[in-house]
């Protein structure tokens, strides 16, 4: 069977670098002390690619041009520590956007960010949706307001409540009865024309994973924080919406409009736009409650 990744032998120089990064120890040495695939547990990672000093390994499926030099791109004074640590400081929810369009060629280098964001076991099990079609977005505030009901009609009858904890949805019931006042306000913005779900934003990024794969939740969170961070180098605002994730897990019309297989979940919504108001300041926080050991 072929291997995912080969090494060429008459360039590698035995540096084993690849040895020491390969989270799978994938590597071992030939006779002549240089490295070569020997097992088929590669999860296509491409830390080897990427320490060999020489070019010598090459990856089946993907083209040396995906594996352009860093040091050609990204300059260092584009990472100083301190500097990014003031920018993700500055990062604040956005809930009022201009009615100004973004152009799919910004979207699509957000999508690009999010794909190689961090996933457990590299499990690259990720998957998005951009929804920037007003249609679709007032589809999906439709059918919010039809779970809102829904929620609201369990909640507040005392026959349904009860039936609805005996079915195991007692946290659901909670949940939604600790929110009951903000279900209302979104569903009577509504019926005024005041949208408290989306605040107007042009653009809704939904993602999903198999239900059952590795750490989906966790692996969709990084990916929709990669992506909300390089927003800001956009000059775009952003924001999660919870409340889409838990809707769609009790209105299946939301999850077909997307397209959402159905072996997969919802687990993280964001919106984004540019903001209305420029945040000037950073704002207070708790102290970090942290041990030095």
């Amino acid at each position: 069977m072929e291997y995912l990744v080969e090494v060429n032998s008459e360039l590698c120089i035995g540096c084993q670098a690849c040895i020491d990064v390969c989270p799978r120890d994938c590597f071992v040495l030939n006779t002549e002390g240089k490295s070569k695939m020997g097992s088929h547990l590669c999860h296509s990672c491409g830390h080897c690619i990427s320490v060999c000093p020489e070019k010598a390994i090459k990856h089946r499926d993907f083209t040396e041009e995906e594996y352009s030099l860093i040091s050609d791109i990204l300059h260092s004074k584009m990472v100083d520590g301190e500097q990014l640590s003031f920018l993700l400081k500055s990062i604040r929810s956005t809930r009022k956007y201009k009615s100004k369009p973004i152009s799919k060629e910004i979207l699509s280098q957000l999508v690009e960010t999010g794909r190689f964001s961090p996933t457990g076991h590299h499990a690259q099990n990720v998957e998005i949706v951009i929804v920037d079609t007003p249609e679709t977005i007032q589809q999906l505030k439709d059918e919010t307001a039809v779970a809102f009901k829904g929620f609201l009609k369990k909640i507040d009858n005392p026959f349904l409540r009860l039936l609805g904890i005996l079915l195991g949805k007692g946290d659901s019931i909670r949940k939604a009865r600790g929110s009951r006042a903000r279900l209302v306000r979104i569903l009577s913005g509504f019926a005024e024309g005041t949208d408290y779900l989306f605040h107007d934003a042009p653009v809704v990024v939904v993602f999903h994973a198999k239900t059952k794969g590795i750490v989906p939740l966790e692996n969709c969170t990084i990916a929709s924080t990669y992506m909300r961070i390089v927003c800001e180098g956009f000059g775009l605002g952003s924001c999660y919406i919870g409340y889409l994730v838990y809707s769609s897990k009790y209105n299946h019309k939301i999850r077909e409009m997307l397209n959402i297989p159905k072996e997969n979940t919802i687990f993280q919504v964001m919106i984004v736009g540019y903001p209305k108001h420029k945040f000037r300041t950073f704002v207070a926080r708790n102290p970090a409650k942290v041990q030095w050991k």
